[in-house]
């Protein structure tokens, strides 16, 4: 299957389905996620979480937030020092393998993200 050579993100459709009970720290958050494609070795596609709070151990990543708005809180654990993360549209973030995460989302976040 070909990869689309453009995307309008704001308009895929993601199916959401709700974090597992034991990540959620607030509300009742969904996530969504679907795959665009893969260039260089790497994986790039869109992720959504809804209005709420949840925990989460990251993996490596690069990403450009497109809408929305959120906290993420960076906790000292695994080597990584602690930080506090504001989350706007244009914000290009990089989160390591390992990190333990806070998210609060105020307004439905989505954005474009770069794995290997």
């Amino acid at each position: 299957m070909d990869t689309p050579r453009t995307v309008n993100a704001p308009a895929v459709e993601l199916e959401h389905e709700s974090v597992t009970a034991h990540q959620v720290l607030a509300g009742a958050p969904t996530t969504a996620a679907t795959t665009l494609g893969h260039i260089f070795g790497v994986e790039y596609g869109l992720w959504e979480m809804s209005v709420g709070s949840m925990s989460d151990v990251e993996a490596e990543e690069l990403f450009v937030v497109l809408s929305g708005s959120a906290t993420v809180q960076i906790h000292a654990a695994n080597g990584f020092q602690a930080a506090v993360l504001r989350l706007e549209p244009g914000t290009v973030c990089h989160l390591s393998e390992g990190m333990n995460t806070s998210w609060v989302v105020d307004e439905p976040l989505r954005k474009l993200y770069l794995t290997p």
